[in-house]
């Protein structure tokens, strides 16, 4: 199979020290290159060449401080904000991935050496607490409607969703009926092949958290990976006691789901690509 050729945003966040210096930024706060070097052990030139980097693909902010007294003043590193990001809609979804790839490279470091299923547990917990009310990737919603019926609440959430989807690159196509979102493209694609466990079960928290925030009978409820070559299916549910329940997948598959790992039903008929189960072709929009 050929190899996946990177986007300049992965190839941003390939690099652990990167990934480092963004971390200590979004924890909040203007930093000077010699504080960011001294956190993480890296020489002040490996600092501003990697956060030259970051600034250039707008993952964080170069500004003067504020001085009140005679001297030059020292050029402050902070991460980009949603303020920063609403101005321009390609910085917003950066900023959306790189808050996300944070999230999942913290799981994957604090779950090293662990068993699988307190890991797949943080993960969606990392996840969920991205998208929940306060959170860093919570997402923009429109005004509810306090006389709208639960089928509107469910349209406000399954829009939420696809936003969130959207800004994050998976190129999202909801199927309303069928109560599933296909994901066509993934931005995390080569840590999503090595560890499916863990990102696939963040972007099951997001998920959560989105449709939790939103408000409404829909909830997330299992992400099937690798359906075809980078086409994954976010299965939701319908609570039975607001709508109607919607009826079962017969396509359905493994994956993760909020409920922990799903049985996997018999071998899917290969296709004819080596390595890849047969997959529902992509309808036009």
């Amino acid at each position: 199979m050929p190899a996946t050729r990177r986007q300049p945003g992965e190839r941003t966040l390939a690099a652990a020290s990167r990934v480092d210096l963004l971390h200590i930024l979004q924890r909040g706060g203007s930093h000077t290159v010699h504080e960011l070097a001294r956190t993480t052990g890296l020489h002040e030139n490996t600092t501003r060449e990697h956060l030259a980097k970051l600034v250039g693909d707008g993952y964080a902010v170069r500004a003067p401080e504020t001085r009140t007294v005679r001297g030059r003043p020292r050029m402050l590193y902070r991460a980009a904000s949603a303020d920063d990001a609403r101005r321009d809609p390609i910085a917003m979804g950066r900023l959306e991935q790189s808050i996300a790839h944070v999230a999942l490279t913290k799981v994957l470091l604090d779950g090293f050496g662990r068993s699988l299923g307190p890991t797949r547990d943080a993960a969606r917990t990392a996840g969920r607490s991205l998208t929940a009310p306060g959170g860093a990737l919570e997402p923009p919603l429109a005004p509810a409607d306090p006389a709208g019926t639960a089928q509107d609440a469910a349209a406000r959430q399954l829009d939420a969703l696809e936003g969130h989807l959207d800004r994050l690159g998976f190129d999202p196509q909801r199927d309303d009926d069928g109560l599933r979102v296909h994901l066509w493209r993934c931005p995390f694609l080569e840590l999503a092949r090595e560890r499916p466990d863990v990102v696939c079960s963040v972007h099951l928290g997001l998920a959560s958290g989105v449709l939790e925030t939103a408000g409404g009978p829909v909830t997330a409820h299992r992400l099937r990976p690798f359906v075809g070559r980078e086409h994954c299916v976010l299965d939701l549910r319908r609570d039975p006691d607001v709508a109607p329940t919607a009826p079962a997948d017969k396509h359905a598959g493994p994956g993760f789901s909020t409920a922990g790992p799903v049985a996997s039903p018999p071998a899917p008929v290969p296709s004819s690509e080596p390595g890849h189960s047969a997959h529902v072709p992509r309808e036009a929009p």
